[in-house]
């Protein structure tokens, strides 16, 4: 990811909210628009974060120039911006923007809409596992967000009730069901023993793995297939 802000101070946000996420980095800044399309092409980020309101070249000027010189064009462009008004969106948007967001932006919103513009999300990467190992039900769906939320924890120290805990807000279930649904869908996937399922549990093992087993090895199987994908942008 990209940032083009002259604020040092909202950069140095930005990378402390991004760091502990794995599927996310920031491997450039900018202080304006003429340093940005020298790092978009340099880096040719997934994502873009872009200011309006800069020294040089403005964020308008940056966007234009995107267009009208055909360079690089990242999957994301977002402005974020502490100027609203209807116009200057539509402006903005016509200018090739994916989306605008006018600050002070809720971070985890920003996050969810880099995750859907950008192409698989973690969540979808570890369905995309459970299906191919033969995995139904309704175990499925809580399986592949917990997997998720394990693999975007980098220090390793997430519960599994923590990483339970969005499913069951929305599907607005209790741990138990969670609980027993995975547990019936991991006895299935063991019971196949898919090569997919040999290959991320290193063989068949003895019995029916637990959960919270079954889980992190899911979400390091996504988060290498998220890498393979990225690096095959």
């Amino acid at each position: 990811m990209l940032a083009v802000e002259d604020d040092p101070a909202s950069r140095m946000l930005l990378a402390a909210l991004l760091e502990p996420l794995p599927d996310f980095t920031l491997c450039a800044e900018a202080e304006d628009g003429f340093e940005g399309l020298q790092a978009l092409e340099r880096e040719r980020p997934d994502a873009l974060l872009l200011d309006l309101v800069m020294p040089g070249l403005d964020g308008l000027g940056f966007l234009q120039a995107l267009r009208d010189r055909r360079l690089y064009r990242p999957a994301a462009v977002v402005v974020i911006s502490h100027i609203g008004g209807e116009r200057l969106i539509q402006h903005v948007l016509s200018l090739g923007a994916d989306y605008y967001f006018v600050k002070p932006v809720y971070f985890p919103a920003l996050v969810e809409l880099l995750r859907a513009l950008c192409g698989r999300s973690l969540e979808e990467i570890a369905r995309e596992l459970l299906l191919e190992m033969g995995g139904s039900g309704l175990g499925v769906e809580a399986a592949c967000s917990a997997a998720a939320e394990l693999a975007r924890d980098r220090s390793g120290t997430l519960y599994l009730k923590q990483a339970y805990a969005p499913f069951i807000q929305r599907a607005r279930t209790d741990y138990r069901c969670v609980e027993k649904n995975i547990r019936s869908l991991t006895g299935k996937l063991h019971a196949s023993g898919s090569p997919i399922y040999q290959a991320i549990m290193g063989g068949i093992p003895g019995a029916r793995p637990k959960n919270e087993e079954f889980l992190r090895r899911l979400a390091r199987a996504a988060l290498e297939r998220w890498e393979e994908y990225r690096q095959g942008r």
